[in-house]
């Protein structure tokens, strides 16, 4: 294995837990709002906020550092109209989860702590992050499909 494979292998597995991860926070979300459990609720948005940091973002940024890498090693450049749209993908992604989906986990959290699950200002937050987190997997998905077939190559 030379070093372009194994670089190709970080960057697949990095991606591979950062969409894998996003997809299981979904399917947990979801499950916690049917049940109406508050503490339920809590526990997950909690989670999902200590998971952003701790697994989410390190893969991430794996994904990125290691696909720049891949670019300098391989036979592509930044130019490339695949790369570019993955890279503007990934930024909007990138820009969503620290602006957005990281801070309002927490105040979803401290709200759901605070007994207020039922109230109309919760469950508003919880179903704008909900869509948010799936337009956020559905870039995920669109950076893999580039990453796959390369269009233009």
């Amino acid at each position: 294995m030379d070093r372009y494979e194994f670089l190709k292998f970080v960057h697949i597995l990095a991606a591979a837990i950062w969409i894998g991860g996003v997809l299981m926070m979904q399917a947990f979300s979801l499950r916690a709002v049917r049940t109406r459990d508050q503490a339920q609720m809590a526990t997950v948005a909690a989670s999902i906020g200590e998971l952003s940091k701790k697994i989410m973002l390190p893969a991430s940024l794996t994904v990125v550092v290691v696909g720049f890498l891949l670019i300098w090693d391989g036979p592509w450049t930044l130019g490339m109209e695949w790369v570019w749209m993955s890279l503007t993908l990934y930024a909007v992604s990138f820009v969503l989860g620290i602006g957005y989906f990281e801070p309002e986990g927490r105040r979803i959290a401290a709200l759901l702590e605070g007994g207020g699950g039922d109230s109309s200002e919760v469950q508003a937050r919880i179903t704008r992050s909900l869509r948010l987190s799936h337009l956020d997997l559905l870039l995920l998905i669109s950076i893999l499909f580039l990453m796959v077939t390369k269009p233009g190559v």
